[in-house]
């Protein structure tokens, strides 16, 4: 639906900066959160670019930001309960950057196999790349798939049968008890050695599940 804001296919990049009032201290700690409605699994990282600058993904990858990793917490309303996050720095991108893996279990992902929504999710033949058993109402892949069998993605466009969890059972255990999608809290080390001005904060958020880049970003100011 297109708005007197933005439409659809419109880069986010091309909006008009917003002033937030978030102001945040070089060589300080600032909190951040996020929070998935689908949850496909993987990883994300926080990185700065200068509002002056194009924000490519280039420039985002000269300045990711590293967690206090002692700090990542889930958010339900006014309580906030920590846990033991999981990070990755070693063979990530840009080279040293840290990652934080999404703490949540990705279950009940629903059809493995998406080939156009025009018709429902249910393709009427299976030449779009998705066989028989993977469509979104039916599971009938060979190896009984409530015991786990997860054909491999056909590659056509479109398509995701890389969902295999399907609401069988979690990937890993919750980290802690709760219910719907809570909010994930997590602190950053702000660069000391930065300018001050106006930074644009990338989010950036990789899929393990389905072949999928995710962003987002927030207008800020970095004073001393």
């Amino acid at each position: 639906m297109n708005t007197s804001f933005a439409h659809h296919g419109m880069k986010g990049t091309d909006l008009p900066m917003l002033d937030t009032g978030i102001i945040w201290t070089l060589g300080l700690e600032a909190e951040v959160t996020w929070q998935v409605r689908n949850n496909h699994g993987g990883g994300y990282s926080y990185r700065l670019c200068p509002a002056s600058e194009p924000l490519t993904e280039a420039c985002f990858q000269k300045h990711p930001l590293d967690f206090v990793q002692d700090q990542q917490a889930l958010v339900f309303g006014d309580s906030v309960v920590p846990i033991n996050g999981t990070f990755v720095h070693e063979g990530t991108s840009p080279a040293g950057s840290t990652w934080a893996m999404l703490p949540l279990p990705s279950s009940v992902l629903g059809p493995r196999c998406v080939c156009s929504p025009d018709n429902n999710y249910r393709p009427a033949n299976y030449n779009c790349g998705c066989l028989k058993g993977e469509e979104r109402i039916g599971c009938a892949t060979p190896g009984n798939c409530s015991k786990g069998a997860c054909l491999p993605c056909p590659g056509t466009p479109g398509s995701d049968c890389s969902r295999c969890s399907n609401g069988i059972g979690d990937p890993f255990p919750p980290p802690a008890s709760y219910h719907g999608q809570p909010t994930v809290r997590d602190v950053v080390k702000v660069p000391r050695d930065l300018p001050e001005g106006k930074y644009v904060l990338g989010f950036r958020y990789d899929c393990e599940a389905t072949a999928q880049v995710w962003s987002n970003c927030a207008d800020i100011t970095l004073v001393r």
